[in-house]
């Protein structure tokens, strides 16, 4: 039988490289209860054995630290500065070779967006978490730095970028502080596009960020929660169940028809004692909804929309947005307490601020070549919706950004000193469209490539549902969110959704 000296030293050596202690700390816990019984040799002995054993872990730590350290660490590389956490820069970090090039991500968002299964957040068919990816582990993984802060101002002329502090500080003023760059690439995306109608920054609800999502979701539990009240008149209720959404693109459209659900499946569960029937309203100024799909798509979309009971008014468009009404442009008056205003994209104030030299006519988009670097720069580069290529117009979507931010990364990790970045063209291949209508409906097209050609396969029901649903499931970036998000389309099909407001 083992000896009391060596059964405590075993001891003492598990402990030592898991919590690191002290002598003083392993005296009361390994010790003490024997200290009545060990001789001051074996004490010592005991003692030399921890310390040596807690000496070997913090070497083998150092050591894999010091193995783990991103390579800008060791020797100086160019400096790149990426503006942006979205569809573009996300690939972009995720593709470029980063023993090449130090790498510093600054955005006052710290995750990336899976735009496209965000109106599911909104009624409460998939939390919001599942579709967010965390920029912090992303940069752990590739060896970059993140700086979670807003940039104010692009000094193209010499090479840095000022920045604002996006998080809590102490000081009553933001921290301010200038970022120098070797290499710059802007792709800080848009802002939801008003066109100027009074009233709807101050009364819409948008669907760009997380958090938007949140507002929304709270905002139609509200509505339900104060039609309950026993006080509420059959006008008053009308008017909190009338839910209006402006834009009939993918994102007004697929809003409606998770909304549509939520009525259908789960207020007569959660709410029976409500008698009026909720109503959607989706406005649209063009004469067709998902005007970017086939008219024969376009068709059936709209058809199962109606069917859905979503009521939608084509070639109507908001006059003046108040606080409880929208006002459309033939004078008609539309009473509501929540109106989601989706209808395109503009330019962010810092693209704005820009001097001319590097926007286009329209002073809407930063100007880049097909290689996307920026207009009069030499070392400046921009993609998605803040960029627009000179003679090459795309879609505002994410596979554009996407695509656009591998080509980037590729053009850099093939830069050599005779070969500067930029010097292919950018090409975008189209991997067709997708859009939920509702209750295991959809629509698709798909590009499906030939020998010869691309030909695009048209599908809607059932069979374009499913394919919306794997099609976006294989696309999520990490497999804890391929795992959370089928997980949380299966907890709504068998418990319903929850729209607890928090």
């Amino acid at each position: 039988m083992a000896g009391p000296g060596l059964l405590l030293a075993a001891r003492c050596s598990a402990l030592v490289p898991s919590a690191s202690l002290s002598r003083a700390s392993l005296s009361p816990l390994c010790l003490a209860p024997l200290s009545s019984t060990l001789t001051t040799r074996t004490m010592r002995a005991v003692h030399v054995h921890c310390v040596r054993a807690r000496q070997h872990h913090q070497h083998r730590s150092a050591s894999s630290s010091t193995a783990q350290q991103p390579p800008s660490a060791s020797r100086q590389l160019p400096h790149v500065v990426v503006l942006g956490t979205g569809w573009a820069s996300h690939r972009f970090v995720r593709d470029i070779d980063h023993n090449k090039y130090h790498v510093t991500v600054v955005s006052p968002r710290d995750h990336m967006l899976f735009t496209p299964l965000l109106t599911s957040t909104a009624v409460g068919t998939l939390e919001h978490r599942s579709i967010i990816e965390s920029i912090r582990a992303t940069a752990s993984e590739r060896h970059f730095d993140f700086q979670q802060a807003q940039v104010t101002d692009i000094d193209f002329d010499n090479n840095k970028v000022m920045c604002q502090s996006a998080v809590y500080s102490n000081d009553e003023e933001p921290e301010r502080f200038p970022i120098p760059y070797d290499f710059l690439v802007v792709g800080i995306g848009a802002v939801p596009n008003t066109f100027g109608v009074p009233g709807v920054k101050e009364h819409a609800f948008f669907l760009k960020e997380a958090s938007d999502a949140r507002d929304v979701r709270r905002r139609i539990h509200d509505c339900f929660e104060a039609a309950s009240f026993p006080m509420k008149t059959a006008q008053e209720i009308e008017d909190l169940l009338t839910f209006v959404v402006v834009g009939g693109g993918p994102t007004g459209v697929e809003f409606a028809a998770e909304l549509t659900d939520f009525l259908r499946e789960d207020c007569t569960r959660l709410y029976p004692h409500i008698q009026h029937r909720p109503r959607v309203i989706l406005l649209e100024a063009s004469g067709a909804v998902l005007s970017a799909f086939d008219s024969s798509l376009r068709q059936y979309a709209l058809r199962r929309l109606e069917r859905q009971d979503c009521h939608v008014r084509l070639g109507r468009s908001v006059k003046e947005v108040k606080r409880h009404e929208v006002v459309l442009d033939n004078g008609e008056v539309i009473n509501t307490h929540c109106i989601v205003w989706s209808t395109g994209v503009g330019p962010r104030a810092l693209v704005k601020s820009l001097d001319e030299r590097y926007l286009t006519e329209n002073k809407q988009h930063i100007r880049v070549d097909r290689g996307l670097k920026i207009a009069n720069t030499q070392n400046a580069f921009a993609y998605g919706d803040c960029a627009r290529i000179d003679g090459y117009i795309l879609p505002a979507v994410a596979q554009v950004a996407e695509q656009q931010g591998k080509f980037l990364a590729d053009e850099f990790n093939r830069a050599t000193p005779q070969r500067e970045v930029g010097c292919d063209t950018f090409k975008f291949a189209s991997s067709g469209m997708l859009a939920y209508l509702g209750h295991y409906g959809g629509v698709a097209k798909i590009a499906v490539p030939t020998p010869d050609d691309v030909t695009n396969v048209k599908l809607s029901g059932l069979t374009a549902w499913l394919v919306w649903r794997m099609g976006y499931l294989t696309k999520l970036g990490r497999w804890r969110n391929r795992l959370q998000v089928p997980f949380d389309w299966l907890k709504t099909m068998i418990f319903g959704r929850d729209p607890t407001k928090f």
